[in-house]
């Protein structure tokens, strides 16, 4: 996966000097901005452009967001018109700087252009004096910089919980991406900032495309299991189920999208309530119920007819009738067969089942 291939180097290159890393992750997102842009901008599956100014909360959200999103790219909320960060050190290689990932993914780089609307800053620096070779084989420099540095906030998360987040490529810290402000203006336009980075805006003023109700009808839902979930499960399973994971996210926003009523009535609880009765509660019910009637289904194995189990998963699948499965067999031999065609086709729903994906999170949570 190219985005995770190309955050990993961010820790690769940061992480083994703690006491330089505010700077070296602030000197990595300037040079590697442009190519975190293109594997943005070509990413498949739904993106979603979140705003976050306090991480406090934010992995309970991006759990949830992750049941109908493929990505959350992170935008941060620097007003970029004060000093809101303080004076930070950059150490900025004084050799040629190569960035880790490139010999691995430079063959699927090249065709891929960053959004034309990639923010490159360039922020006025002034030298010290101060040299150093660091642990990471770099020998730098240190630049100062007093102005609108990257947000606190970001590399404390990244230095703990928020890690294991970037590294899996599906969450993306893009200050590349022009500001909330100089969106409004792009859009004033008719232009839309998110389509030009593939992506969706999750938060939006007066352009939602998940408004607070919904976010908060999203939260409101008793999915416990999923918090528990750390996130490279959760993507895993996300991979391993695509097929399911899109029915599922498709279900559920539209039952999100349909709520009528206002925040903080009872009219907005109770739909909350109905979404959790029919799409949460009783979609895994009823997988679970079919889960057991397949699992009781076991007179075949009972009675030790292995035989022939691989023509017939064969034969069931290619749709042959059943008649012509269980031609020549004995009555009794007849009837075990065709309980297990029984039980394949029941097998083959199984997935189809609304809440298949949400299931399969749940067995994870065991």
């Amino acid at each position: 996966m190219l985005l995770a291939r190309i955050q990993r180097d961010l820790f690769d290159f940061a992480e083994h000097d703690p006491a330089d890393f505010a700077g070296l992750v602030e000197f990595w997102y300037q040079a590697n901005s442009e190519a975190l842009s293109a594997a943005l901008t070509a990413q498949p599956g739904l993106s979603l452009i979140v705003n976050v100014s306090s991480f406090s909360s934010f992995e309970t959200l991006a759990k949830r967001l992750f049941l109908v999103a493929d990505t959350l790219v992170l935008r941060d909320t620097r007003k970029w018109t004060e000093n809101e960060t303080g004076f930070r050190a950059i150490p900025i290689p004084i050799s040629e700087y190569r960035p880790g990932y490139l010999d691995d993914v430079v063959d699927q780089l090249r065709p891929l252009r960053p959004s034309p609307l990639t923010l490159l800053y360039r922020p006025k620096l002034y030298w010290t004096s101060t040299t150093k070779t660091l642990n990471n084989g770099y020998r730098v420099a240190y630049a100062g910089w007093g102005y609108n540095s990257i947000p606190i906030e970001f590399l404390q998360w990244i230095s703990r919980s928020g890690r294991s987040y970037m590294k899996t490529g599906q969450i993306v810290y893009a200050p590349f991406i022009p500001s909330f402000e100089m969106e409004l203006e792009f859009l004033n336009r008719g232009v839309s900032v998110a389509e030009h980075f593939n992506a969706t805006p999750c938060f939006h003023q007066n352009y939602d495309w998940l408004s607070e109700a919904q976010v908060q009808a999203l939260l409101s839902l008793k999915i416990p299991f999923v918090d528990g979930l750390d996130i490279k499960t959760i993507s895993k399973v996300k991979q391993d189920y695509q097929d399911e994971f899109i029915a599922f996210s498709r279900v559920l926003l539209e039952a999100i999208n349909g709520i009528k009523a206002s925040l903080g009535t009872e009219g907005f609880a109770k739909e909350v309530r109905n979404i959790q009765r029919n799409h949460i509660d009783a979609a895994l019910s009823d997988v679970q119920k079919t889960v057991r009637r397949i699992g009781s289904l076991s007179s075949l194995r009972e009675a030790g007819i292995f035989t022939g189990l691989l023509g017939l998963n064969c034969a069931a699948y290619l749709g042959a009738p059943e008649t012509a499965i269980v031609t020549g067999l004995a009555a009794s031999g007849a009837a075990l067969v065709m309980e297990k065609v029984a039980q394949l086709k029941e097998q083959g729903e199984l997935r189809d089942q609304e809440g298949y994906f949400l299931w399969r999170l749940q067995n994870e949570s065991k």
